[in-house]
């Protein structure tokens, strides 16, 4: 018998048009999905057909047309673009709209989102510490009762949110090592990482479940999201070469040294495919889409979050609705 798993999908609005994208957006919901989310980027992966689009706008337009389902956006890192009573409120105010179906991910970012708007590209220590601040910051607006005063090393914010929404906010800590794996646990309602899924089992959840359990949670009872870069058509080379545009996510220096998208295109052209099939869900039969997804399972994975990269995106929620999604319900 299968293990249970719910499936999210990431829309990847650095990959396709935002006006296309929100087309598409009703499908999901009808396919089964139980999750939207989108991350926050201001540069795609690559320069050839990039876009870019506002995360929170699209968040926001995700709910207009849907009716149900959850949707989550990212915000990484906080507290250089992104401000973090700013985002307390902008997601406040989302949740309050859309009682129950917003939730709030953060993480410590990348340096093509960061260093090219402000430049400033701090640390990968002070980044892990700004974003362990601004979450006691983000949590302190969504239940401070009246004004505050919060005095940090990176923040310092007299404030009061007037306006909550009637649920909790669902915050999730993006999490790519063991420090941000313990944040998570320690401060979130659950966790999100990329990556094979021995390191899931061997890294991530160890760390997330120690700190969890060490702060009064039971970790068995939240969130474990793993994001799984998916390309899907019949035609298992285009699948394949369409992956290959995103071969940069898998170079170290494309986080940090490198940021021009042109140049990240150009370090993705040298990834060899069994690197990039060994990598990310490329498939060519639902089958394949399947397998993978259930190794995450496996190793206790609660939410497989599909990172939208195939050739054809209108292909995806027939192939999940009729496939993926029952064979995990």
């Amino acid at each position: 018998m299968p293990k249970k798993l719910k499936i999210g999908i990431c829309p990847v609005i650095v990959e396709y048009d935002p006006a296309d994208i929100i087309k598409r957006v009703p499908l999901y919901e009808d396919a089964g999905f139980d999750l939207l989310w989108e991350g926050d980027h201001t540069l795609p992966w690559h320069h050839t057909n990039g876009h870019c689009a506002a995360a929170n706008i699209m968040i926001e337009a995700y709910l207009q047309r849907t009716n149900k389902i959850q949707c989550h956006y990212m915000v990484a890192p906080l507290g250089l673009r992104n401000h973090p009573v700013d985002v307390a409120l902008q997601t406040a105010t989302m949740a309050i709209l859309h009682e129950g179906r917003v939730g709030l991910h953060v993480g410590t970012g990348e340096a093509m989102n960061e260093n090219t708007v402000t430049g400033i590209w701090p640390s990968n220590a002070e980044r892990v510490a700004r974003v362990e601040e601004a979450i006691q910051l983000i949590k302190k607006c969504w239940s401070s009762q009246d004004y505050f005063t919060f005095k940090g090393r990176y923040f310092n914010t007299f404030f009061y949110l007037y306006d909550k929404p009637k649920q909790p906010i669902p915050l999730i800590g993006i999490a790519g090592g063991v420090k941000m794996a313990k944040i998570a646990g320690k401060y979130c309602d659950g966790i999100l990482s990329l990556g094979p899924p021995e390191y899931f089992k061997s890294v991530i959840l160890p760390a997330f479940y120690e700190a969890a359990r060490a702060a009064g949670k039971d970790p068995d009872k939240m969130e474990k999201m793993a994001f799984v870069d998916t390309s899907y058509h019949p035609d298992f080379e285009q699948a394949l070469k369409k992956a290959r545009l995103y071969g940069g996510v898998l170079i170290p220096e494309c986080y940090s040294v490198t940021q021009d998208p042109r140049v990240i295109e150009s370090r993705s052209a040298l990834v060899r495919d069994d690197v990039l099939v060994s990598a990310f869900n490329i498939a060519s039969k639902p089958d394949q889409i399947i397998s993978r997804f259930e190794e995450y399972a496996k190793v206790g994975v609660t939410t497989v979050i599909w990172a939208e990269i195939s050739p054809d995106p209108w292909l995806t929620p027939k192939v999940c609705k009729e496939h993926v999604i029952p064979y995990f319900s």
